[in-house]
């Protein structure tokens, strides 16, 4: 009885999706200042700092900021009236964090960075950043005269969309993309990148992709020097940059068939 009681005191009702509108419900009600106010409430905001700690870490934020997008999807009356409030909530707070990330990495506000298609021209590059990854894509670049047109984000989506055609589930294939471009951003070089990359286990875990799926994956997303199963030194994600389309992708017999063996076993094509 007494290990019952203590189960019961360390799982609040509102970490269910019912137990939580209850919650909002009554804070709705209590009118202004109840959120400032009463105990429940300051349990609820750090319940949420501690259930998307993890996810705040993906994203390269700290728990706090989790916690305020957490905030904010709860007092919204959406999140009071949805099928399951708790999905909602974490459903903004990844869309808030993420958005904060391309925030900083652009220097744009927030609300903008929401909108991927106004992400129109490379990130801006601040002294001393990204120095063997800009200097590789750049001196790539004029040795195969691409000029000096500013490069599109929205070249990023072309990687997606390749792996996309070849059986990868929209979802997966974007966010992998998307995590991979980040932490390539901030490790600063692809070796690094790579290494922090394959040691990562939330992710793979997030996405449910099996760790040896994963590590190919970043492999060809990142490109490394020529080695079996990785048909190119340069990765997807530089010759997306560089001009290559999902179309011009899928020519390549050799990457389309090293693609092809991320996903056996556990994609369904």
């Amino acid at each position: 009885m007494q290990t019952m009681a203590k189960e019961d005191r360390a799982t609040p009702a509102f970490a269910t999706s019912e137990g939580l509108r209850a919650v909002l419900n009554r804070l709705d009600g209590a009118g202004p200042g109840a959120w400032s106010a009463d105990p429940e409430a300051r349990e609820l905001v750090l319940f949420a700092a501690t259930k998307y700690r993890r996810l705040a870490a993906t994203w390269h934020r700290d728990e706090a900021d989790a916690a305020h997008a957490a905030f904010l999807a709860m007092v919204a009356s959406t999140t009071r009236q949805a099928d399951d409030p708790w999905a909602v909530v974490t459903t903004a707070v990844a869309r808030t964090l993420k958005a904060e990330t391309r925030a900083d990495r652009h220097m744009i506000s927030t609300e903008r960075a929401r909108h991927p298609a106004k992400l129109v021209d490379e990130p801006p590059i601040r002294a001393g950043e990204h120095e063997e990854f800009v200097f590789d894509i750049l001196h790539t670049r004029m040795e195969v005269a691409v000029g000096d047109e500013q490069l599109p984000m929205s070249r990023l989506a072309e990687a997606s969309r390749f792996l996309t055609l070849l059986g990868w589930p929209d979802e997966v294939a974007t966010a992998s993309v998307d995590y991979v471009t980040d932490r390539l951003a901030g490790a600063g070089n692809r070796d690094t990148a790579f290494e922090s990359l394959r040691r990562d286990t939330s992710i793979p875990a997030q996405l449910d992709i099996p760790r040896s799926s994963w590590t190919r994956l970043v492999r060809l997303l990142l490109g490394g020097r020529t080695s079996p199963g990785v048909p190119s030194q340069h990765g997807i994600l530089a010759r997306v940059l560089l001009g290559d389309t999902a179309a011009t992708l899928l020519a390549d017999d050799a990457l389309v068939l090293a693609v092809t063996n991320t996903t056996a076993g556990w994609c369904a094509a």
